[in-house]
């Protein structure tokens, strides 16, 4: 194991044990890199030292669905600080995190214009570096400022595999982007996080794995009622009437229209295939002055670590009743089940007043929408005990 490289572990909620000892659990590629007695050190530079390491046992189907190296082993850490690992990092030395944001298109010197005020906010007080986008979207590194150990990419949406590609070249320079490729991808797409919320929490979804009119044409045939559509990572909403809504899915003509505007729109962009999601009656707090498209009580939740570092309205401040007690204690017990270090949650008020998820993404690549800047950083200082 490099001085640097870290290993990402994931809080199990299931088992309480005393004050002192944690259990949380890793993938089992990364067994290599830790031994018992071991002390390793989280992002808020809190030791911690191995105690135990508990091999499990998988069922036959487990095995024949995942590759081993993805399956999870239990390991008890003992806090020699008393509190609880922040992040999901544990590292051999002591880090502090870092920043890539993507570099301006006409000068590498330069934050581009959309992550200016991120940059500013931030450059004073962690480590940063830019990253020519269009280079990597070609597969090449080229990095302005001197950075190493953990970094947060704030920047343009990758798709996966570029992604993968982006962790490789930077692991190989001993730099570790916070969320690992099978994080990214986990919570980038769709079908992949669909899975992890409970029926009833989030709208009923089919997918396509293509965008052919036979695949289209069969995933439209069984269903009833209002959807949205958007491919496994973005939709076009803002686009209400010609490339998202549709009022009548029975309505072959209408329904495809709206898909195939969509397709043809997200060109090169789209993702995946052609997801459907049930419409959901929401509590409105208004229109989209450009385009008309309905706007409805939401909040986006950043989550680092499996804890809630910053909950705040998505489209206008103040419009919608706020989070109870009562409904932040469920968004805490959501927040504890993800698996990445910098996740997004949005969620939105139904009509009878009961919240349900919107959305999950990577939060490396999620806007902040209403939320400022200088306040998303504040938030992620308080997490690394940086302030108080």
């Amino acid at each position: 194991m490099q001085e640097s490289e870290p290993v990402r572990v994931y809080y199990c909620t299931q088992i309480k044990t005393q004050t002192r000892e944690l259990l949380y659990t890793i993938r089992n590629k990364e067994l290599a890199k830790i031994a018992p007695r071991m002390v390793l050190y989280d992002l808020a530079g809190q030791p911690f030292r191995v105690k135990g390491i508990a091999h499990m046992r998988y069922r036959t189907e487990a095995l024949t669905t995942c590759k081993y190296s993805e399956l999870q082993t239990m390991i008890m850490l003992e806090s020699l600080s008393g509190a609880r690992v922040v992040g999901n990092i544990l590292t051999r030395d002591k880090q502090q995190i870092g920043f890539i944001f993507c570099a301006h298109p006409l000068t590498s010197r330069k934050p581009d214009d959309d992550y200016r005020d991120e940059y500013l906010a931030v450059k004073d007080d962690f480590p940063c570096a830019l990253i020519d986008y269009d280079a990597l979207q070609a597969g090449k590194l080229k990095l302005s400022g001197k950075v190493s150990g953990v970094m947060i990419y704030r920047g343009w949406m990758l798709r996966p595999e570029i992604y993968r590609r982006f962790y490789q070249l930077l692991a190989d320079r001993g730099i570790y982007l916070l969320n690992d490729p099978e994080a990214y991808e986990h919570y980038h797409l769709l079908p992949n996080w669909y899975p992890d919320i409970e029926r009833g929490q989030t709208p009923l979804s089919y997918w396509t794995k293509s965008v052919t009119p036979e695949s289209i044409s069969k995933l439209i045939a069984p269903l009833r009622g209002k959807y949205i559509v958007k491919d496994y990572v973005k939709s076009r909403k803002h686009e209400w009437y010609d490339a998202a809504y549709i009022p009548d899915i029975k309505n072959r003509d209408e329904a495809l229209r709206v898909i195939n505007n969509f397709i043809h729109r997200q060109g090169e962009s789209l993702i995946g295939g052609i997801v459907l999601r049930k419409f959901e009656r929401l509590q409105q707090v208004g229109y989209h002055a450009q385009s008309g498209m309905p706007l409805s009580e939401e909040y986006r939740l950043f989550i680092f670590g499996g804890t809630i570092m910053t909950l705040d309205d998505y489209w206008l401040h103040g419009e919608g009743q706020g989070i109870t007690l009562e409904e932040r204690q469920w968004l805490e017990q959501s927040a504890q089940k993800i698996a990445s270090g910098l996740v997004t949650l949005d969620v939105a008020r139904r009509a009878d007043g009961k919240l349900i998820i919107m959305e999950m993404g990577d939060g490396q690549v999620s806007g902040l929408q209403e939320l400022d800047p200088c306040d998303f950083y504040h938030s992620l200082k308080q997490q690394l005990r940086l302030i108080h």
